[in-house]
C-alpha cells in the first residue's frame, strides 16, 4: 500500500506547493538586548516566508485530520450494532419454528452464519454488504445530496458498528401474517417480502419505521387497504403491493407518486413509485392518517443479548469429531432458542 505524506497531501488540498521549511530546526535570537539590524539580512524574508508556509501546512494538516476523524469509516472488522442483533434475534426466535419454510429461511441466523453458527453473533460479517445471516444486508449510511440519494457503502459509513439496513426474504413461500417483529429493527431502509404467501391486513405501525425507502410486498395474499398512516414515511421512494387480489381502497397522498421510471441504488428494478396492479385499489388519492403510537416498536428491555464469544465444547467432550461438535452446537442453539421462546411467550 502506498504511504502518503499527510503534510504533502494537505498542502496539495490547499493548492500549495510543498517545500520543507528552510530554517526548520534553527533558533531565532530573541534576547531583549538584541537590536534589529538597520538593513534586513538577505535571508530574513526567506525565513519569514518559510515560517508562514510551515504554519499553513500545520493548520491544513490539523484540518485534514479533523475531517478524517469526522468521517471515519467502519473498521473492516467492526461488529454489527448490538440493537440490530437483538432485533434480529427477536425476529428469529418468534418465526423460526412457525413452519418448515420459515425454519429454512432463518437457518443461518445464528453466530456468524451457516459456516460458523457457534461463533459470536455477527449478522453483518466482514465480506461486503451481504451479511452472514441470509436475507440481511448492511449497506452503510443513506446519503441524500443535491437531490440524489445513494448508499455510502460499508467502507465510508460512519459509526463504530455496522447497521442492518435491508431485509430480503422474497420467494420463500412464507406463510402467516406480516411478521410483527420487523418493527424492532431500528435502521431498516428496505423490506422485501414479495412472492410469499403472507395473509392478513398490512400493519399501520410500519409508519414508525421512518428510515424506510422501499416496501416490496407484491404477490402475497394481503387483505384490507393501504394504511393511511404510511403517508407519514418521509423517505419512501417505492411501494409495491401488486398482485394482492384482495387489497382495495385508496392511496394515501404521502406515498410516492404512481409508478414511473427510476431506481433506488440497492435495486435493479427500473421503476419506482407506488404500484398496485392486480389489486382492487382504485388509484384515488386520500388523506394521510395521523402517526400511530410507536412506543411498542422499541426493543424490549428483556430482549436477548447477542453472544459475544464463540461457543466451546465441554472439557470432558474435547475429543469430539467435527461432526459431533457441529451436532452438539446445533442442539445447544436449539435449546437456547426454545428456552427463550417459552420463557417469553
Amino acid at each position: 500500500r502506498t504511504q502518503v505524506d499527510p503534510t504533502r497531501f494537505c498542502a496539495a488540498r490547499a493548492g500549495q506547493k510543498f517545500d520543507p521549511p528552510v530554517d526548520a530546526g534553527r533558533s531565532i535570537d530573541t534576547h531583549p538586548n538584541t537590536r534589529p539590524h538597520p538593513h534586513p539580512h538577505p535571508h530574513s524574508s526567506l525565513r519569514h516566508s518559510s515560517m508562514k508556509t510551515a504554519i499553513v501546512q500545520v493548520a491544513c494538516l490539523a484540518a485534514c485530520l479533523m475531517a478524517a476523524h469526522q468521517t471515519a469509516a467502519w473498521p473492516q472488522y467492526a461488529p454489527t450494532c448490538e440493537e440490530d442483533i437483538r432485533a434480529a434475534i427477536l425476529f428469529r426466535d418468534a418465526n423460526v419454528n412457525k413452519s418448515a419454510r420459515w425454519g429454512s429461511a432463518l437457518k443461518s441466523w445464528y453466530g456468524a452464519g451457516e459456516s460458523c453458527p457457534h461463533c459470536a453473533d455477527d449478522p453483518c460479517g466482514h465480506h461486503g454488504y451481504h451479511g452472514n445471516w441470509e436475507g440481511l444486508e448492511c449497506r452503510g449510511d443513506w446519503i441524500i445530496d443535491n437531490g440524489w440519494s445513494r448508499w455510502s457503502g460499508q467502507k465510508s459509513a460512519k459509526g463504530p458498528c455496522k447497521k442492518i439496513t435491508n431485509f430480503h426474504l422474497p420467494d420463500r413461500g412464507l406463510e402467516g401474517p406480516f411478521p410483527e417483529e420487523l418493527k424492532y429493527f431500528p435502521n431498516l431502509h428496505e423490506i422485501d417480502l414479495d412472492s410469499n404467501n403472507l395473509i392478513g391486513e398490512l400493519p399501520e405501525w410500519l409508519a414508525c419505521m421512518q428510515k424506510l425507502i422501499e416496501i416490496d410486498l407484491e404477490e402475497n395474499q394481503f387483505t384490507g387497504t393501504l394504511p393511511k398512516a404510511w403517508g407519514n414515511l418521509p423517505q419512501l421512494e417505492e411501494v409495491e403491493v401488486d398482485d394482492n387480489p384482495q387489497l382495495h381502497g385508496c392511496v394515501p397522498y404521502g406515498l410516492p407518486a404512481d409508478e414511473h421510471g427510476g431506481k433506488v441504488s440497492f435495486s435493479t428494478d427500473p421503476k419506482i413509485g407506488t404500484s398496485w396492479g392486480g389489486t382492487r385499489i382504485n388509484g384515488m388519492r386520500c388523506q394521510n392518517a395521523p402517526m400511530p403510537s410507536c412506543d411498542h416498536t422499541k426493543i424490549p428491555a428483556d430482549a436477548p443479548m447477542p453472544r459475544k464469544a464463540n461457543m466451546t465444547v465441554p472439557a470432558h467432550d474435547a475429543m469430539m469429531t467435527p461432526e459431533e461438535a457441529e451436532k452438539y452446537f446445533r442442539d445447544q442453539l436449539d435449546k437456547d432458542t426454545e428456552k427463550r421462546v417459552f420463557s417469553n411467550p
